[in-house]
């Protein structure tokens, strides 16, 4: 494949990463699924923290237009919000994000 397919793929993966974020956040929120803590951090700042980095990936990767959330579009930024995704206890959006982010490197 072309390096152009590559970062096209990315992008998409990304922003899937990006939807499932706000998507399991907005359930949590609404407790259609179990939220857990993490540390000193209690549910509700983790569902906020989820949806605000969801959100913060959507504009990154151009799903959105909000000016105010959006990134520079590469590969290193979406990398990094894809690791502060996993903590926060979206591992599957985590690991979308950082799967579209190194394929947007290559």
């Amino acid at each position: 494949m072309a390096k152009g397919q590559y970062k096209k793929i990315g992008g998409y993966l990304a922003a899937i990463g990006g939807i499932l974020a706000v998507v399991l956040g907005i359930l949590g929120a609404l407790s259609l699924i179990p939220v857990s803590t993490l540390g000193p951090l209690q549910p509700p700042l983790i569902l906020v923290l989820r949806i605000a980095v969801g959100l913060i990936i959507l504009a990154t990767s151009g799903v959105i237009d909000i000016d105010a959330l959006k990134l520079e579009r590469s590969g290193i930024v979406l990398l990094l919000l894809g690791i502060v995704l996993i903590p926060i206890g979206d591992w599957l959006g985590g690991f979308v994000t950082i799967i579209g982010a190194i394929l947007m490197m290559i």
